[in-house]
């Protein structure tokens, strides 16, 4: 079950989206339609409002900010209580991996340590980028498990491509000097 988004269709700022994906799109088409109207709605849209980047919470109502943290709330085995709550944390974090990579690869650079804890294992010289594809595409696959299988197996096949295609979104929005992406930007890097 997808997200209901309360942007409504008109809002300007899908239309700045649009355009954005647009031109994302010419350079780098993706085999399946669906997959463009899955990045306006599930990704772009959703994560204009930064509450939606962190909305997964453990049991205490904590909001998680770290990959190691979500993948235990997104586990059955371990504090997922339903596979309903699998699949939810799942695509959440292939979504969030897609979107952070290509929109604010920046903000990526600031974050440290516990992002490479997964448990107790620490990552020695792991690179955070790195992580985030490798988990953004495991993800998927996870998703595609549950529900819409094609959809999250493509976007788990071809997690690069998809990234390079909201890179050029992101281009797009920077030139295109829109105040939301800078504030946007602001509020994920912590300076806002």
């Amino acid at each position: 079950m997808f997200t209901k988004n309360t942007i409504s269709s008109e809002h300007p700022i899908r239309d700045l989206f649009r355009e954005a994906l647009e031109f994302g799109l010419k350079i780098t088409p993706p085999d399946k339609a669906e997959v463009a109207a899955y990045i306006e709605e599930q990704i772009l849209c959703e994560f204009i409002s930064a509450g939606n980047l962190y909305r997964i919470r453990d049991a205490s109502g904590k909001s998680l900010e770290n990959i190691a943290d979500m993948l235990l709330e997104g586990n059955v085995l371990l504090n997922a209580n339903s596979f309903e709550r699998e699949f939810q944390v799942h695509k959440h974090i292939g979504d969030y991996t897609l979107f952070m990579l290509s929109m604010f690869p920046s903000s990526l650079v600031t974050k440290k340590g516990t992002e490479f804890v997964l448990g107790k294992l620490v990552i020695p010289d792991a690179s955070l980028s790195e992580h985030y594809m490798l988990q953004g595409q495991r993800s998927y696959r996870i998703a595609a498990e549950f529900e819409n299988k094609e959809l999250f197996q493509e976007l788990a096949s071809n997690f690069p491509l998809y990234k390079n295609m909201l890179e050029l979104v992101r281009i797009y929005l920077e030139s295109a000097g829109s105040e939301d992406v800078e504030a946007a930007k602001n509020i994920i890097s912590g300076t806002a």
